[in-house]
Protein backbone atom coordinates (compact mmCIF):
# COMPACT_ATOMS: atom_id res chain seq x y z
CA UNK A 1 0.00 0.00 0.00
CA UNK A 2 1.20 3.50 -0.90
CA UNK A 3 -0.35 6.31 1.13
CA UNK A 4 -0.84 9.85 -0.06
CA UNK A 5 -0.02 12.08 2.94
CA UNK A 6 -1.79 15.44 3.28
CA UNK A 7 -0.68 17.85 6.01
CA UNK A 8 -2.02 21.17 4.75
CA UNK A 9 -5.36 22.97 4.69
CA UNK A 10 -7.28 24.68 7.50
CA UNK A 11 -11.06 24.23 7.59
CA UNK A 12 -14.12 24.76 9.76
CA UNK A 13 -15.48 21.78 11.66
CA UNK A 14 -18.45 21.26 9.30
CA UNK A 15 -16.10 21.20 6.31
CA UNK A 16 -13.70 18.87 8.14
CA UNK A 17 -16.50 16.41 8.79
CA UNK A 18 -17.78 16.73 5.22
CA UNK A 19 -14.28 15.96 3.95
CA UNK A 20 -14.48 12.64 5.78
CA UNK A 21 -17.41 11.51 3.66
CA UNK A 22 -16.10 13.03 0.43
CA UNK A 23 -12.70 11.36 0.71
CA UNK A 24 -14.09 8.00 1.86
CA UNK A 25 -16.51 8.05 -1.07
CA UNK A 26 -13.68 8.89 -3.47
CA UNK A 27 -11.70 5.89 -2.21
CA UNK A 28 -14.77 3.69 -2.65
CA UNK A 29 -15.25 4.96 -6.21
CA UNK A 30 -11.59 4.36 -7.06
CA UNK A 31 -11.03 8.07 -7.71
CA UNK A 32 -8.20 8.30 -5.16
CA UNK A 33 -5.93 5.81 -3.46
CA UNK A 34 -5.20 5.26 0.23
CA UNK A 35 -4.80 8.61 1.98
CA UNK A 36 -3.66 10.00 5.34
CA UNK A 37 -4.85 13.50 6.26
CA UNK A 38 -3.74 15.58 9.25
CA UNK A 39 -6.35 18.14 10.31
CA UNK A 40 -5.98 21.88 10.97
CA UNK A 41 -9.02 23.57 12.49
CA UNK A 42 -9.93 27.26 12.39
CA UNK A 43 -12.05 27.48 15.57
CA UNK A 44 -13.06 25.57 18.71
CA UNK A 45 -15.74 22.94 18.08
CA UNK A 46 -17.51 19.87 19.43
CA UNK A 47 -17.74 16.87 17.10
CA UNK A 48 -20.39 14.52 18.50
CA UNK A 49 -20.82 10.87 17.62
CA UNK A 50 -23.17 9.75 14.88
CA UNK A 51 -25.67 8.26 17.35
CA UNK A 52 -25.42 10.77 20.20
CA UNK A 53 -28.05 13.25 21.35
CA UNK A 54 -27.11 16.91 20.96
CA UNK A 55 -29.06 17.90 24.07
CA UNK A 56 -27.59 15.11 26.19
CA UNK A 57 -23.93 15.63 25.27
CA UNK A 58 -23.42 19.38 24.99
CA UNK A 59 -23.91 22.34 27.35
CA UNK A 60 -26.09 24.02 24.77
CA UNK A 61 -26.30 27.48 26.36
CA UNK A 62 -22.53 27.62 26.77
CA UNK A 63 -21.63 26.60 23.22
CA UNK A 64 -24.20 28.93 21.70
CA UNK A 65 -23.06 31.85 23.86
CA UNK A 66 -19.43 31.24 22.94
CA UNK A 67 -20.15 30.48 19.26
CA UNK A 68 -18.66 26.98 19.40
CA UNK A 69 -19.60 24.79 16.44
CA UNK A 70 -21.25 21.47 17.31
CA UNK A 71 -21.14 19.01 14.40
CA UNK A 72 -22.43 15.44 14.18
CA UNK A 73 -19.78 13.10 12.75
CA UNK A 74 -20.35 10.30 10.27
CA UNK A 75 -18.68 7.93 12.77
CA UNK A 76 -19.90 6.67 16.13
CA UNK A 77 -18.22 7.20 19.47
CA UNK A 78 -18.35 10.01 21.98
CA UNK A 79 -18.44 13.79 21.99
CA UNK A 80 -15.19 15.68 22.30
CA UNK A 81 -14.08 19.28 22.63
CA UNK A 82 -11.41 20.44 20.17
CA UNK A 83 -9.42 23.66 19.79
CA UNK A 84 -7.02 24.80 17.05
CA UNK A 85 -3.48 23.83 18.02
CA UNK A 86 -4.65 22.05 21.18
CA UNK A 87 -5.56 18.69 19.65
CA UNK A 88 -4.16 16.54 16.89
CA UNK A 89 -6.53 14.71 14.53
CA UNK A 90 -5.62 12.45 11.63
CA UNK A 91 -7.73 10.41 9.25
CA UNK A 92 -7.02 7.37 7.11
CA UNK A 93 -9.14 6.63 4.03
CA UNK A 94 -8.46 3.10 2.83
CA UNK A 95 -9.85 0.36 0.59
CA UNK A 96 -11.33 -2.46 2.73
CA UNK A 97 -8.77 -4.94 1.42
CA UNK A 98 -6.00 -2.89 3.09
CA UNK A 99 -7.62 -3.12 6.53
CA UNK A 100 -8.03 -6.17 8.80
CA UNK A 101 -11.61 -7.49 8.71
CA UNK A 102 -11.68 -7.81 12.48
CA UNK A 103 -12.55 -4.40 13.90
CA UNK A 104 -10.45 -4.80 17.06
CA UNK A 105 -7.42 -5.85 15.01
CA UNK A 106 -7.93 -2.91 12.67
CA UNK A 107 -7.74 -0.36 15.46
CA UNK A 108 -4.39 -1.76 16.58
CA UNK A 109 -3.10 -1.88 13.00
CA UNK A 110 -4.22 1.63 12.05
CA UNK A 111 -2.98 3.40 15.20
CA UNK A 112 0.25 1.59 16.10
CA UNK A 113 2.36 3.85 13.86
CA UNK A 114 0.98 6.88 15.74
CA UNK A 115 1.91 5.31 19.06
CA UNK A 116 5.41 4.76 17.67
CA UNK A 117 5.55 8.45 16.74
CA UNK A 118 4.51 9.58 20.21
CA UNK A 119 7.12 7.34 21.79
CA UNK A 120 9.74 8.85 19.48
CA UNK A 121 9.08 12.31 20.98
CA UNK A 122 9.23 11.02 24.55
CA UNK A 123 5.56 10.27 25.28
CA UNK A 124 5.08 6.83 26.84
CA UNK A 125 1.94 6.03 24.85
CA UNK A 126 0.29 2.66 24.41
CA UNK A 127 -2.85 1.09 22.96
CA UNK A 128 -5.87 0.21 25.08
CA UNK A 129 -8.71 -1.78 23.51
CA UNK A 130 -10.96 -1.09 21.83
CA UNK A 131 -9.93 2.25 20.38
CA UNK A 132 -7.86 4.36 22.80
CA UNK A 133 -4.32 5.70 22.89
CA UNK A 134 -3.32 6.10 26.53
CA UNK A 135 -0.61 7.19 28.93
CA UNK A 136 -0.25 6.11 32.54
CA UNK A 137 -1.77 9.49 33.50
CA UNK A 138 -4.90 9.05 31.37
CA UNK A 139 -6.37 8.88 27.91
CA UNK A 140 -4.45 10.74 25.20
CA UNK A 141 -6.97 10.10 22.45
CA UNK A 142 -9.47 7.82 20.81
CA UNK A 143 -10.35 6.54 17.37
CA UNK A 144 -13.56 5.85 15.47
CA UNK A 145 -14.37 4.20 12.16
CA UNK A 146 -16.89 4.21 9.35
CA UNK A 147 -16.97 1.19 7.05
CA UNK A 148 -18.78 1.34 3.72
CA UNK A 149 -18.93 -1.15 0.87
CA UNK A 150 -15.82 0.35 -0.71
CA UNK A 151 -13.88 2.19 1.96
CA UNK A 152 -12.79 2.35 5.59
CA UNK A 153 -12.57 5.73 7.29
CA UNK A 154 -10.46 5.65 10.47
CA UNK A 155 -9.88 8.85 12.40
CA UNK A 156 -8.15 9.57 15.70
CA UNK A 157 -8.10 12.69 17.87
CA UNK A 158 -5.49 13.20 20.58
CA UNK A 159 -5.05 15.97 23.14
CA UNK A 160 -1.91 18.05 22.64
CA UNK A 161 -2.61 20.90 25.09
CA UNK A 162 -6.35 20.88 25.68
CA UNK A 163 -8.02 23.18 28.23
CA UNK A 164 -9.62 20.55 30.47
CA UNK A 165 -11.71 23.00 32.49
CA UNK A 166 -13.23 24.49 29.36
CA UNK A 167 -13.80 21.00 27.96
CA UNK A 168 -15.90 20.21 31.04
CA UNK A 169 -17.92 23.39 30.63
CA UNK A 170 -18.58 22.60 26.97
CA UNK A 171 -19.55 18.96 27.42
CA UNK A 172 -21.58 19.30 30.63
CA UNK A 173 -25.23 20.22 30.77
CA UNK A 174 -25.87 23.20 33.02
CA UNK A 175 -24.07 26.35 34.08
CA UNK A 176 -23.00 25.30 37.59
CA UNK A 177 -19.57 26.35 38.78
CA UNK A 178 -17.07 23.55 38.30
CA UNK A 179 -15.41 22.39 41.47
CA UNK A 180 -11.65 21.94 41.77
CA UNK A 181 -12.39 18.29 42.52
CA UNK A 182 -14.25 17.85 39.22
CA UNK A 183 -11.40 19.40 37.23
CA UNK A 184 -8.79 17.31 39.04
CA UNK A 185 -10.82 14.17 38.39
CA UNK A 186 -11.05 14.96 34.66
CA UNK A 187 -7.33 15.66 34.50
CA UNK A 188 -6.71 12.14 35.80
CA UNK A 189 -8.86 10.69 33.01
CA UNK A 190 -7.45 12.86 30.20
CA UNK A 191 -3.72 13.09 29.47
CA UNK A 192 -2.26 15.96 27.44
CA UNK A 193 0.95 15.62 25.46
CA UNK A 194 2.49 18.85 26.75
CA UNK A 195 2.69 17.35 30.22
CA UNK A 196 5.05 14.68 28.87
CA UNK A 197 7.08 16.28 26.07
CA UNK A 198 8.56 19.62 25.08
CA UNK A 199 7.94 18.82 21.40
CA UNK A 200 5.81 21.31 19.51
CA UNK A 201 2.64 20.21 17.76
CA UNK A 202 4.42 20.67 14.42
CA UNK A 203 7.25 18.44 15.60
CA UNK A 204 4.75 15.75 16.56
CA UNK A 205 3.12 16.02 13.12
CA UNK A 206 6.56 15.52 11.59
CA UNK A 207 7.06 12.48 13.83
CA UNK A 208 3.72 11.07 12.68
CA UNK A 209 4.67 11.50 9.03
CA UNK A 210 8.04 9.83 9.66
CA UNK A 211 6.42 6.94 11.52
CA UNK A 212 3.79 6.27 8.85
CA UNK A 213 6.64 6.33 6.33
CA UNK A 214 8.37 3.60 8.31
CA UNK A 215 5.22 1.47 8.07
CA UNK A 216 3.98 2.15 4.52
CA UNK A 217 5.23 3.63 1.30
CA UNK A 218 4.18 7.29 1.24
CA UNK A 219 4.02 10.27 -1.07
CA UNK A 220 3.08 13.86 -0.32
CA UNK A 221 -0.11 15.32 -1.71
CA UNK A 222 -2.83 17.97 -1.30
CA UNK A 223 -6.57 18.09 -1.64
CA UNK A 224 -7.77 19.07 -5.09
CA UNK A 225 -9.89 22.18 -5.60
CA UNK A 226 -12.77 19.93 -6.65
CA UNK A 227 -12.53 17.92 -3.42
CA UNK A 228 -12.50 21.06 -1.29
CA UNK A 229 -15.50 22.45 -3.16
CA UNK A 230 -17.40 19.16 -2.81
CA UNK A 231 -16.77 19.23 0.94
CA UNK A 232 -17.96 22.83 1.27
CA UNK A 233 -21.11 21.94 -0.63
CA UNK A 234 -21.76 18.87 1.53
CA UNK A 235 -21.10 20.89 4.68
CA UNK A 236 -23.69 23.48 3.64
CA UNK A 237 -26.22 20.78 2.74
CA UNK A 238 -25.67 18.47 5.72
CA UNK A 239 -22.91 18.88 8.30
CA UNK A 240 -23.52 22.58 8.99
CA UNK A 241 -27.27 22.19 9.46
CA UNK A 242 -29.33 21.89 12.63
CA UNK A 243 -31.38 19.17 10.97
CA UNK A 244 -28.28 16.95 10.92
CA UNK A 245 -26.52 17.92 14.14
CA UNK A 246 -29.66 18.08 16.30
CA UNK A 247 -31.49 15.16 14.73
CA UNK A 248 -31.20 13.12 17.95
Amino acid sequence: MTLRVITDGTYSEPVQQALERVLADKVAAGDIGPTLRVWYRDAPAVPIGRFQSYEDEVATDYVERHDIDVVRRATGGGAMYVEPGAVLTYSLYLPPEDVPDDVADSYVYLDQWAIDALQAVGIDASYEPLNDIVHADGKLGGAAQLRTDGAVLHHTTMSYDLDIERMLRVLRIGEEKLSDKAVASAEKRVAVMTDHTDASRATIVDALVAAIGDTFETRRGSLSAATREAARTLAAEQFDTAAWTRKL
